[in-house]
C-alpha cells in the first residue's frame, strides 16, 4: 500500500541531501546551520497535503444511449471482449459531464471541458470522436483521412493516451491511429525495430507507427504535440497528411498551458492549420483543462477559448462535472482497529466486520461493504468535513483524534468503497517543494544563515548578507553592492558588485567558481529540479494503483 507519509518525507530527506550536496559549505557550522534551516517545517517542502473529491453525478450507460439513438450502435462492437475486460464498459453509467460532452458535441458545438483530476476527461473528447468514426463506418463512409487531431503538450501523456489507444481499438482494425512526435521514425523497418525494442510487441494492424506510412496513409486519430504539428505544417513530405484530412475534432489536452508566447504560437498555428484543410468549416474544437476556473471565470474562459482557437465558444459549451457524494445513513464510532484490520486482511472483510459488527452490506463484494460502513460511520462523517478543503495529514490527524498512521489508513480503504461502479472518494495526496531563493548569513560569530531575506539578525541586530559559495572548495563569500568608484573611466556604469571583488580574491586561492545560493535564478531553477527529478530525487506523479490514492509531487509552495 502506498504510504504518503513514508513517500513524503524520503522526497524530503533526498532533497536536502540534494541542496547540501550542491552547496557543499566548508565552514561546518555554516553547514550545520543550512541542513538545520533546511530541515525546519514548511521551509523547503510541505505536505504531504490530502485533497478528497466525491464521485461524480452519473448520466445513462453506453448501452442505453445506443437504444435510444444517441449513440452510433457500433460501439457495442468496437471491443469483441466480455464488457468486464472492456476498456469502455457499455453498461458501467456514463458521469454527467461525459455524456454532456457527447450530445453537445454530437450536435456541433465547440467544447471546453474543464473538470477535476481523475474525473475521465479524456472519455469527454474519445466519445465524440469515436461516435463520430463508427457513425462513418456505419454509413460505409470511413474512407482515408485524419478525422480527429489531438494535441498534448508532452510527450508523456501523449505516451500515456497511446496505450489507451491500444487497448481500445486493438479488436476494431477499421479505425487507425498513430503517434506523430519527435520520436517516430521515418522509415517503416526502424519504427517497427524501436517499437519491439520498447513494446516487447509487433503494432497493431491500426497502429501506423512510421512517418512515410502516415505520408502514404494517415490515420484516422493523429495525436502530436503542438511543435511537431508546427513541423508538418512546413514540411512539403507531410503534406499528404493534411491534403486529404476530412478534420472534424482537434483536441486541446491541457488548455491552461496555451498563454503567452506559448498561446499565440498555438493560435496562429490554429489558424494556418484550418487554412490548409479543404473544409475548415466542419472542424470542431474540445478543450480540456481541470485548471481554468469556477462559473465565475466563463467569461474569461470563453474569451481565452475564442482567441486562441479563432471559433465561436457558446457559454453553454463549457462543461463541468458535478459532485455526488452520498448523505450518511447513520454516524457511529467505530474503533481505529478496526480499519487496520481491513487494511491488513482485506480478503477477510465479511469475518472482520460481523465481528465488529459492522457488516451493513453482507451480501455484496469489499468494496460495497466498505461503501456501506462508512456511510454508517461517525469517523468518516469527520474526515469528509475536515478535508473539504485540501489539508495536510497532521492536521487530520489532529482533527480526528487519529494518529497519521491511522488517518492513511481510513483514507487507503475509502478509495476502495465502491458501489455501482461509483466510488465513494477520489483522495489525492500531493506533496510541495520549492526551489531555494538564496542563503543569508552573519558574518561573525555566532554564525547564522537563513533562507528567508533578512536586514539584520533579530536576536543578535547583527548585519545579514546574501552568500555565496565556491563550489570547488565550498567557501563562503559575500553578495552586495558598493558605491562608485573614483578612478573608474567615464561612462563604465557607477556600481560594480561586490561579489566580483570578493571573487577576485579568492581567485588567489583558486576560487573560481563562486555562486549564488539558489537554485531558481535566471531560468536556471527548472533545470536544476529537472537534473533532482533525474537523479531520482523528484517523481512528477506517481499512482500506487486504479483503487490507490493518487500522489502528486508538485514544485512550489
Amino acid at each position: 500500500m502506498f504510504d504518503p507519509i513514508k513517500a513524503s518525507r524520503e522526497i524530503k530527506a533526498s532533497y536536502i541531501d540534494y541542496i547540501t550536496t550542491t552547496f557543499d559549505l566548508a565552514d561546518p557550522d555554516y553547514a550545520q546551520a543550512l541542513r538545520s534551516e533546511l530541515q525546519r517545517e514548511g521551509m523547503v517542502a510541505k505536505g504531504p497535503y490530502l485533497d478528497i473529491g466525491g464521485s461524480y453525478e452519473t448520466g445513462a450507460a453506453l448501452s442505453r444511449l445506443m437504444e435510444e439513438g444517441k449513440a452510433c450502435p457500433l460501439f457495442s462492437a468496437l471491443e469483441p471482449v466480455p464488457e468486464k475486460d472492456r476498456e469502455l464498459k457499455l453498461n458501467r453509467p456514463l458521469y454527467s459531464h461525459q455524456e454532456q460532452a457527447l450530445a453537445l458535441a454530437s450536435a456541433g458545438e465547440n467544447l471546453v471541458v474543464t473538470t477535476g483530476t481523475g474525473s475521465g476527461k479524456t472519455e469527454s473528447f474519445l466519445l465524440p470522436i469515436l461516435e463520430h468514426l463508427l457513425r462513418e463506418e456505419e454509413q460505409g463512409e470511413l474512407g482515408p483521412g485524419v478525422r480527429a487531431i489531438i494535441i498534448y503538450p508532452m510527450n508523456a501523456l501523449a505516451n500515456d493516451q497511446m496505450k489507451r489507444m491500444r487497448a481500445l481499438l486493438k479488436g476494431h482494425p477499421a479505425i487507425t491511429f498513430g503517434l506523430y512526435n519527435g520520436n517516430t521514425e521515418h522509415i517503416q523497418t526502424r519504427a517497427l525495430e524501436a517499437y519491439r525494442r520498447t513494446l516487447q510487441a509487433d503494432p497493431w494492424p491500426n497502429e501506423i507507427i512510421s512517418r512515410e506510412a502516415m505520408q502514404a496513409a494517415p490515420p484516422h486519430i493523429l495525436i502530436t504535440n503542438y511543435s511537431m504539428l508546427e513541423y508538418m505544417m512546413l514540411r512539403p513530405k507531410d503534406d499528404a497528411v493534411f491534403r486529404g484530412a476530412k478534420l472534424r475534432y482537434i483536441v486541446l489536452d491541457e488548455a491552461h498551458i496555451y498563454k503567452g508566447a506559448t498561446g499565440m504560437e498555438t493560435s496562429l498555428l490554429m489558424r494556418r492549420l484550418r487554412a490548409r484543410i479543404s473544409q475548415p468549416d466542419s472542424v470542431q474544437y474540445i478543450l480540456t483543462s481541470a485548471t481554468l476556473g469556477g462559473p465565475e471565470a466563463d467569461g474569461d474562459i470563453l474569451a481565452f477559448a475564442n482567441s486562441l482557437c479563432d471559433v465561436d465558444f457558446k457559454p453553454g459549451g463549457i462543461i463541468r462535472s458535478k459532485e455526488k457524494r452520498p448523505p450518511m445513513e447513520e454516524e457511529r464510532d467505530f474503533p481505529p482497529e478496526l480499519f487496520r484490520a481491513l487494511n491488513r486482511s482485506p480478503e477477510r472483510a465479511g469475518e472482520i466486520l460481523t465481528e465488529y459488527g459492522a457488516d451493513f452490506a453482507p451480501w455484496g463484494d469489499l468494496g460495497e461493504k466498505l461503501y456501506a460502513l462508512f456511510l454508517h460511520s461517525r469517523l468518516f462523517a469527520q474526515l469528509r468535513k475536515a478535508a473539504s478543503q485540501p489539508v495536510t495529514v497532521a492536521q487530520l490527524s489532529q482533527a480526528l483524534h487519529v494518529t497519521e498512521e491511522e488517518v492513511v489508513d481510513l483514507v487507503a480503504l475509502c478509495a476502495r468503497a465502491e458501489r455501482d461502479g461509483a466510488s465513494l472518494i477520489k483522495p489525492r495526496y500531493h506533496f510541495f517543494v520549492r526551489a531555494l531563493e538564496g542563503a543569508y548569513v552573519t558574518l561573525n560569530a555566532p554564525k547564522r544563515l537563513y533562507l528567508q531575506r533578512k536586514l539584520a539578525d533579530p536576536e543578535t541586530g547583527r548585519a545579514v548578507f546574501e552568500g555565496a559559495v565556491c563550489t570547488d572548495c565550498g567557501r563562503l563569500a559575500v553578495v552586495g553592492r558598493e558605491a562608485a568608484i573614483s578612478n573608474r573611466p567615464p561612462g563604465r556604469g557607477a556600481k560594480r558588485t561586490l561579489s566580483s571583488t570578493i571573487s577576485a580574491r579568492l581567485r588567489t586561492a583558486n576560487c573560481w567558481r563562486t555562486r549564488r545560493m539558489r537554485t531558481r535564478s535566471s531560468g536556471t531553477g527548472r533545470r536544476t529540479m529537472s537534473s533532482a527529478r533525474s537523479a531520482g530525487l523528484l517523481r512528477p506523479r506517481q499512482t500506487a494503483s486504479s483503487k490507490s490514492p493518487a500522489s502528486t509531487i508538485r514544485r512550489g509552495m
